[in-house]
């Protein structure tokens, strides 16, 4: 269960106009139960470039991305795990229903971004109106590979091989984005902001004996408007050509501060052709060809703040919501699902003491496809104060959340999906976590006990069917700055 992380993030200016940096992350996971662990690695570079005015810019970058993760299926017998009253067993003992399975996914991203200061005027009053374009070519391709050997009856089927599986996805994107943009100071206190674009998407699609090609063509449009104490936006995108024709998203997102009163509220609405792997697919344990409409999304979102006080309220209302049914197919409802999220937050800061709360109900309407608690509270107390002449900053504290009873769903790992389930309810819980994080100067330290109070009322804490939540575990971390 030894879990490491390493990061190294390095900038450098090697002139006022010329900048580099890169960023490598590495994130390991031995895991508690057999085949369980993942690897993932990280790496981001930038190269920017600006001319002697400042009215170019360019930015040269690549990323990768890479995740491997064993497929292990979960417990074979969850009981096995809910009636352990040794909490020291050791979990490798428990038998898994995937011995030999793992998933890889592997993605890069290279491009270029060309931002260009196009027209700059002042007016007598010295308010801005600046013109700008920005181009960008990017190049994308994203690879997931799936492999298993022959298990006892794990999979219902094995269409093309009954020894072992090699399941292959693998999508190439070229993008362009060309966009024109007006900035305008109206006066000291507000400002405008205008801009529209091209979008351009050529892309490949393969999976085993599916190898095909499309085309995404849309406009998009932002208007913005800020002042001192409100703002306003509003975008628009709509898809003129290709596989998404006609598909299209409108989002209005406003805000008004009235001294220690702030309102939110925004709205949005989407038309969206489901993913084309959604509706063709072949994997040696699934296989399927769908014809389903679009999903049409609905989003209200609202929150009031004062003071420590914050109120929330986020209403979704999806028709033809797509789902994996409970045999793992894509599935289409015919009607609507709605979850309706209202939220209760306050803050308290007192001196050195903190503490965030947050209490979430969730209401499901319509087709109930998202297995979902109820109730779902998050708390986070902890006290701050410094030692040693102020040489030592310290902070401890406890946080942790309390949900109510769900039903859990459950997991394929050859899609690396989660699907409906009526199998396992899963009880209400509570999960606490105790910290420690200290700071001398630019060196930060952590010590976190994560779960503390596993077993303490038994051992049915599931994320999951057949994938028990991590027990108690110690996490020890290091952070040092190095600054020139």
């Amino acid at each position: 269960n030894n879990e490491q992380l390493f990061s190294v993030f390095h900038s450098q200016n090697l002139s006022s106009r010329f900048n580099y940096a890169i960023l490598y992350t590495k994130k390991s996971y031995d895991g508690y139960y057999t085949n369980q662990g993942t690897n993932h690695n990280f790496f981001q570079s930038n190269i920017t470039y600006s001319s002697k005015d400042k009215r170019n810019k360019t930015k040269l970058f690549y990323n990768h991305q890479r995740l491997f993760y064993n497929q292990n299926g979960g417990v074979q017998n969850d009981s096995s795990f809910i009636n352990d009253v040794f909490s020291s067993r050791n979990r490798l003992l428990f038998d898994v229903n995937l011995e030999n399975a793992f998933l890889k996914d592997a993605f890069n991203k290279i491009g270029i971004i060309q931002k260009c200061l196009l027209i700059s005027k002042s007016d007598s009053l010295l308010n801005k109106t600046d013109h700008n374009i920005d181009i960008e070519f990017s190049l994308i391709s994203q690879n997931r590979t799936y492999f298993d050997s022959l298990q006892d009856q794990f999979y219902s089927y094995s269409y093309y091989d009954s020894l072992s599986t090699k399941d292959t996805l693998s999508k190439k994107f070229l993008n362009t984005d060309l966009t024109y943009t007006i900035n305008k100071q109206i006066d000291s206190l507000s400002a405008f902001s205008c801009s529209f674009g091209l979008l351009g998407q050529i892309y490949t699609h393969k999976n085993l004996v599916l190898d095909t090609n499309f085309h995404n063509l849309s406009t998009c449009l932002s208007l913005g408007y800020n002042k001192s104490n409100f703002n306003l936006l509003f975008n628009g995108n709509y898809f003129i050509n290709g596989y998404r024709n006609e598909n299209f998203e409108l989002s209005i997102l406003g805000n008004k501060k009235i001294n220690s009163l702030s309102i939110d509220l925004g709205a949005q609405y989407s038309s969206s052709s489901p993913s084309f792997e959604l509706l063709k697919y072949h994997g040696n344990h699934s296989s399927w060809n769908n014809e389903f409409l679009n999903q049409n999304i609905l989003a209200i979102n609202g929150s009031i703040s004062l003071k420590r006080w914050k109120f929330l309220c986020n209403y979704y209302d999806v028709e033809n919501p797509i789902f994996f049914d409970y045999l793992a197919n894509p599935s289409q409802a015919d009607g609507f699902a709605q979850v309706i999220q209202s939220a209760i937050s306050y803050d308290l800061n007192f001196k050195g003491v903190k503490l965030k709360s947050t209490l979430n109900y969730q209401y499901q309407g319509g087709y109930t496809i998202y297995q979902l608690p109820d109730w779902v509270g998050i708390f986070d107390l902890s006290y701050s104060f410094n030692a040693f002449k102020s040489a030592l900053k310290l902070n401890i504290g406890f946080q942790g959340k309390i949900y109510s009873d769900f039903t859990l769903m459950d997991y394929r790992p050859d899609l690396d999906v989660f699907f409906v389930s009526n199998q396992k309810q899963q009880n209400s819980n509570v999960m606490a976590d105790f910290y420690l994080n200290a700071k001398i100067k630019t060196v930060n330290f952590f010590f976190t006990v994560s779960h503390f109070n596993a077993g303490v009322s038994g051992y049915n804490y599931f994320t999951a069917l057949h994938y028990p939540s991590p027990d108690r575990y110690f996490k020890l971390g290091l952070r040092w700055m190095f600054l020139n």
